[in-house]
């Protein structure tokens, strides 16, 4: 049988849902088919119950492996909640203050870094510019914590402390050295002695190369028409995102945050409380959790992406359900597709169906939007209508491709103006389009020249 006979028939092996699937199972399936993941792993607690764990795919296409609930992958910034964890039991140990500034238990921060709490970091509330872009923090140079503040150093703080909140991987490889500081062991070995020893997380662990790791999942990307390894140049994540876990695992990480047996109440609460700017007005994210509203139901969730891999943790606190998404392929958001996909069909409420229309902000936005959303399923930009900056960001290969792909499901027949609101200085406003075979939910923006500058899928179904 020729290679290409067995990958074609491995895959329909692996993708065609045997006698007992379930409608998660199908639906599990069908969004590794549409957006070229290679596997994924999936758990269901409704109630404090698993009511679904499983995998799907293949956890190496190179040796034609399946994912089980087994299978280990990278978790990305889901691992800002464990890091967040493990300040917080040094909290109730009383080895660190929430409220102290940092310069307390790391040597030689910069001058500017003087008001910078350990909260700040917590909260992307910091100013300490992200290091993911810069050079010199590659995984090969193992920085310590005098050479990763020495190059961070020279960077000037993006605002001041507390005034607002940028997404910063800095802050929480910080809060890794915090840990090592106040505790006096490596990070993992704090992590795995604190935390994912004692409640069973065997398989969950650092995913550092250098480390042999049973069942580990080889992770991929999709360059525009063919599926290929992941970069092997990793920056170090340490905190902000170094850890690997399995679903079973995480199902165990979720049965700990339900109940009292690794952080106080009073601890969750904390991380689960909104930060408070300077301003007074709430900010959306808590100590390593992002906190909203959808569709009336509060929502505690992270997601995670590094090269190869997409995780996603969402947690409907009101309803009682939490759904975990592992993928081992590095598009943005995947975890959280498979996620949200699959939470829809316990709680129909959050669907896009739910979604009802508002009296019409703007009609002429509307009007404005409904003919670039027309343009963009067949890569079309009009320079009237659109900013330079967007024109450009949808000019790549591979947005190209997701304008095809958008494109595959019909020409949008209207938009239905759905709400706005006001965020970061300027105002958002969100549609529902629906095309013959697919609903979408996008985000605009719009500059003072009346062109849209941002356009962002948020939900598709």
């Amino acid at each position: 049988m020729h290679r290409r006979s067995i990958l074609l028939f491995t895959i329909l092996f692996l993708f065609s849902a045997p006698a007992n699937a379930d409608v998660i199972d199908d639906l599990v399936r069908s969004q590794l088919i549409e957006r070229h993941i290679p596997g994924a792993a999936v758990a269901v607690v409704k109630n404090g119950r698993v009511v679904k764990m499983k995998g799907y795919g293949l956890a190496s296409v190179e040796f034609n492996v399946p994912v089980t609930t087994e299978t280990v992958f990278e978790i990305g910034s889901v691992s800002k909640q464990m890091t967040a964890a493990g300040i917080m039991l040094l909290v109730e140990d009383g080895k660190v203050n929430l409220d102290e500034k940092i310069s307390k238990y790391l040597p030689n921060t910069p001058e500017a870094w003087k008001n910078v709490s350990v909260r700040n970091l917590l909260t992307h509330t910091s100013g300490i510019k992200n290091y993911s872009s810069l050079d010199g923090f590659e995984l090969s140079n193992r920085l310590k914590v005098d050479g990763f503040i020495k190059l961070l150093s020279p960077h000037p703080l993006e605002f001041e402390p507390g005034e607002r909140n940028i997404y910063s991987n800095s802050g929480f490889n910080l809060l890794a050295f915090i840990i090592e500081s106040a505790s006096g062991k490596s990070y993992i070995d704090f992590m795995k002695t604190r935390i994912f020893k004692p409640l069973g997380m065997a398989k969950t662990t650092d995913r550092d190369p250098d480390f042999i790791i049973i069942n580990r999942a080889a992770g991929y990307e999709w360059r525009v028409d063919k599926l290929t390894g992941r970069d092997g140049s990793l920056t170090d994540l340490r905190g902000a995102g170094s850890i690997v876990s399995t679903i079973s695992d995480m199902a165990k990480w979720e049965a700990a945050l339900r109940n009292d047996t690794l952080l106080k109440k009073a601890s969750k609460n904390e991380m689960w409380k909104q930060f408070v700017f300077n301003d007074g007005k709430p900010s959306p994210y808590g100590f390593g959790w992002r906190i909203s509203d959808v569709r009336g139901h509060k929502l505690v969730a992270h997601s995670g992406q590094t090269a190869g891999f997409g995780a996603s943790i969402s947690r409907f606190i009101d309803d009682d359900l939490s759904v975990i998404a592992l993928t081992n392929l590095g598009e943005t958001g995947m975890g959280t597709l498979v996620a949200t996909s699959v939470a829809k069909n316990y709680l129909p409420a959050i669907s896009l169906r739910a979604v009802t229309a508002k009296p019409d902000a703007d009609p002429k936005i509307s009007a404005k939007f409904l003919t670039v959303l027309r343009e963009r399923t067949e890569n079309k930009f009009d320079p009237e209508l659109m900013s330079a900056e967007l024109i450009k960001a949808f000019s790549t290969e591979r947005t190209k491709n997701e304008g095809k792909r958008i494109g595959t499901f019909g020409m949008p027949r209207s938009v239905v103006f759905v709400g706005s609101e006001a965020t970061n200085g300027k105002t958002v406003y969100r549609y529902k389009a629906e095309t013959p075979k697919r609903m979408f939910l996008w985000r605009i923006a719009i500059n003072t020249q009346g062109k849209i500058t941002e356009m962002t899928l948020e939900d598709e179904e």
